[in-house]
């Protein structure tokens, strides 16, 4: 079972509430592998396919060969690696990790598909407590493919989707509904 760390700046409902759709999005796809990242603090949707800056600060979005978003290290909280055995997830230790410093001419060589054919990466805001605002980035790599979605929820009216981009409101209530949250 895959369970996030809580922290103090976090809110509980926010955590329970991405918990939730990040078992059901892996129970859907099954990844082989599975990476969640907390970053430390909210994050827009300008995220979602980022790959970095060329010439001049001109930013790229690449929607084939998708790239690792280049958060920078020092953003990152906590990155987890889990791999699928016996039908079961297992913490792993990351040999290498997913963010690094490097020049932003570089960031767009860091694909997705580089790094595994079948997996689930989750990228999720921490400080929500604080923010009254959560992010919650998903990419599904699987064999030359790679499917995206974001999700902003704000904490009014118990963390109630606030946008979306590559996953419906419908299907996040839906996913909320069955497991018995309140809509």
């Amino acid at each position: 079972m895959i369970d996030l760390s809580r922290y103090d700046n976090d809110d509980p409902d926010f955590i329970f509430t991405i918990e939730i759709i990040i078992r059901y999005k892996v129970d859907k796809w099954k990844p082989r592998d599975l990476y969640i990242t907390r970053i430390d603090n909210w994050f827009d949707d300008k995220w979602l396919r980022f790959s970095g800056k060329i010439f001049s600060g001109l930013s790229i979005w690449k929607l084939k060969d998708v790239t690792v978003p280049p958060f920078h290290p020092n953003r990152v909280v906590s990155c987890d690696f889990y791999q699928l055995g016996n039908d079961s997830y297992k913490k792993q230790e990351l040999i290498k990790p997913l963010h690094i410093i490097q020049t932003s001419k570089e960031n767009p060589n860091r694909k997705i598909a580089d790094i595994t054919d079948n997996g689930l990466f989750i990228w999720f805001s921490s400080n929500s407590k604080t923010n009254n605002i959560g992010t919650l980035m998903g990419y599904l790599g699987h064999d030359s493919e790679c499917y995206t979605f974001y999700i902003s929820l704000t904490g009014d009216k118990n963390w109630n989707v606030h946008k979306t981009i590559g996953i419906s409101t419908k299907e996040i209530h839906d996913i909320l509904g069955t497991t018995g949250k309140r809509k």
